[in-house]
């Protein structure tokens, strides 16, 4: 099948929305691994100290997070020429029956070292399920229906973020941390049932996959890098500064071998071509300016406002809320608007947003208002990522959909971790310099009960202004991508195109 009678199958889609019997087993399938994924994050981070007492070995428990983290990011980027070779289908079968072994493997570990290395496994489905839901909804959906999928997802998201340490906790209350692995078994074996024959495939297009070896292990280098300086922030400076010139060499050798390798990982086109190099950059930009600060919240709440450590777990919710109502305020103004028109409207609301949560923040105005800020910042997110994935899929060849939905999901993971470095560097910087210790800051993050003087509080205080305030800067070079991506589209005639129901 060629890319034409791929797009000619989507154009001329059944009628009906994503829950009509013709993509119910396809939204079904989609939503259900998108749920697994998120609660497999949100799951483990609440168990980790349950994991601890059960395995010891400690030093290694970061690492059941980090180690998927890091393959879950390879992955990702590796699953687009796959897709494209074999189709979703394939992958998504393959996918699925990974996921479902390693998740046993990982219920069974009898040790910390094994958990870590079979969560570097469960990892590399971890990466491949998220291409294979944004290049399913790219080719099974309509271009109609295509917001109305990616804000289901986001509520699915969303409803994790509130659902997810509430399950956790009733898992360990009747069993153990292995009932987190165990659970994930059953669901992934349903959403293969649902999705095994109905996703999408184009056989007699289907060629050889072309794994482009070098390029994989320098995005590995890059990745690892980038988490090694992440971890290290705040520890060892100079092993952080080291890591981060290791992941800005890494980048800048693999765009030197995009240039002349015949098949690369990610195709230099992938990143730079119109419209998709500023729907990259400024998806890229609302990350950061909203997650730098997002997480630390709990950080700030647990100390400077006192508050208990669940409810300053609790307060990264806010956030989610907000970037899940956009995503369904999106799918209803695509109706009417261009892409374009919303994503400038989500990155103009990002910049009095933050300002307003810095000042919150620094004037200590009540909590409430503080999360309001949160959500709005939310609201910018939620505006942008949904608006860029759909611009970015309906004007992607769908004979290279896998390609471009992992580029832009890895462009994403890579932003996602320099926020949190630069959020949690601007924290440590500014209380070391008030007050010189930032080892209360270190036992908070690594959820430690202790206690704070006052000035240690303040400091706190003014890095998380800080921190905000460097999101302001951010703000605005986001407007300046999306202003641009806004002229360009008009210059270019695609504003012409009306998002209307029978688009």
């Amino acid at each position: 099948m060629t890319s034409e009678q791929v797009e000619a199958s989507v154009d001329d889609a059944p009628p009906g929305g994503i829950w009509s019997p013709a993509y119910l087993p396809v939204t079904l399938s989609i939503l259900t691994v998108m749920a697994i994924a998120a609660f497999d994050g949100l799951a483990l981070v609440a168990a980790l100290p349950s994991i601890a007492d059960d395995l010891g070995d400690v030093a290694l428990l970061p690492w059941v997070i980090t180690a998927f983290l890091a393959t879950s990011a390879v992955a990702g980027v590796t699953g687009g020429p796959i897709i494209d070779a074999i189709g979703v289908r394939r992958t998504f079968r393959v996918t699925g029956l990974w996921f479902v072994v390693t998740s046993a493997l990982a219920a069974a570990a009898p040790n910390m070292t094994v958990l870590v290395i079979t969560r570097a496994l469960q990892g590399i489905g971890g990466g491949l399920v998220i291409s294979v839901v944004y290049a399913a909804v790219g080719l099974t959906y309509p271009a109609r229906l295509r917001p109305r999928a990616f804000a289901a997802t986001s509520l699915v998201w969303g409803t994790m973020g509130f659902g997810g340490p509430v399950i956790t906790a009733g898992l360990l209350a009747l069993a153990d941390w292995r009932m987190i692995f165990v659970i994930q078994v059953p669901i992934t074996a349903l959403a293969l049932a649902a999705g095994w024959s109905r996703l999408p495939t184009a056989r007699s297009s289907q060629h050889r996959i072309v794994l482009d070896v070098r390029g994989i292990a320098l995005v590995s280098v890059l990745v690892g890098a980038a988490l090694v300086a992440v971890s290290q922030v705040g520890v060892r400076w100079w092993l952080a500064g080291a890591a981060t010139a290791a992941t800005i060499a890494a980048g800048a050798a693999y765009w030197a071998h995009s240039g002349r390798a015949a098949h690369p990982l990610v195709e230099r086109t992938h990143l730079t071509r119109f419209p998709l190099r500023r729907i990259h950059v400024t998806a890229g930009l609302v990350l950061i300016a909203g997650l730098a600060a997002d997480n630390y919240l709990p950080l700030y709440m647990q100390t400077s406002r006192g508050r208990s450590e669940s409810f300053a777990a609790f307060s990264v919710v806010f956030l989610t809320v907000g970037w899940t109502t956009a995503a369904f305020l999106v799918s209803r103004l695509l109706d009417r608007l261009h892409e374009s028109d919303t994503i400038l409207t989500g990155s103009t609301l990002l910049l009095p947003s933050t300002v307003f949560a810095g000042v919150a923040v620094a004037f200590t105005w009540p909590v409430p208002l503080v999360f309001a800020a949160f959500t709005l910042i939310g609201v910018s997110i939620g505006f942008v990522t949904t608006s860029g994935l759909t611009l970015m899929q309906s004007t992607a060849d769908p004979a290279e959909m896998g390609r471009v939905n992992s580029a832009h999901q890895f462009i994403r993971t890579i932003c996602i971790t320099f926020a949190v470095a630069a959020g949690g560097a601007i924290i440590l910087l500014v209380v070391d310099r008030q007050v010189g210790d930032v080892e209360v800051v270190r036992s908070v993050l690594r959820g430690e009960d202790v206690s704070a003087s006052g000035p240690t509080l303040d400091a706190i205080r003014d890095g998380f202004t800080w921190v905000l305030a460097f999101c302001g800067a951010i703000a605005l070079a986001c407007i300046a991508s999306a202003a641009a991506l806004w002229r360009q589209v008009r210059a270019n005639g695609l504003a012409a195109r009306n998002a209307s129901p029978t688009a």
